[in-house]
């Protein structure tokens, strides 16, 4: 009887000290790994809602093969446009709806094998106006 539960008593603190990975993290993580890669910008919507909530004008714009979003390994991303040429900025994601990349804070709308759309919204209380950009982008081969 005192070898049982001598071995019950090991089971019992051998199982609750293997951690298991926080949800949070997890998700996190997971979604760093799909983002990883190259992105090509496949087209650019931008509103502009004036006054609120009054959608006063729309403008869209596709891809060139020039505008891209390369998401490295070490929390860099190389975002290149054709407009503004190439630059790194730091990333982070934050959980898997929202990432961080240089000062913007982007929500993702989609995240798939192939497709990753970002949105960036915004207010501006002052002027009474709300700007909104959407960013489709397919993942490069």
């Amino acid at each position: 009887m005192k070898t049982f539960l001598l071995i019950l008593g090991s089971c019992i603190l051998l199982s609750s000290s293997c951690e298991k990975e926080d949800l949070a993290p997890r998700l996190r993580r997971e979604t760093a790994e799909k983002i990883m890669g190259k992105w090509m910008v496949e087209r650019t919507i931008n509103q502009v809602y004036d006054p609120l909530p009054t959608l006063s004008s729309t403008k869209e714009s596709a891809g060139t093969a020039d505008d891209f979003f390369d998401f490295k390994t070490d929390a860099l991303v190389e975002v290149k446009s054709a407009a503004s040429g190439s630059k790194m900025e730091e990333y982070i994601v934050w959980n898997p709806y929202q990432v961080k990349i240089g000062d913007v804070s982007w929500r993702i709308e989609e995240l798939t094998q192939t497709g990753l759309v970002l949105l960036w919204d915004r207010n501006d209380a002052a002027r009474y106006m709300r700007f909104v950009t959407k960013v489709n982008l397919v993942r490069s081969p």
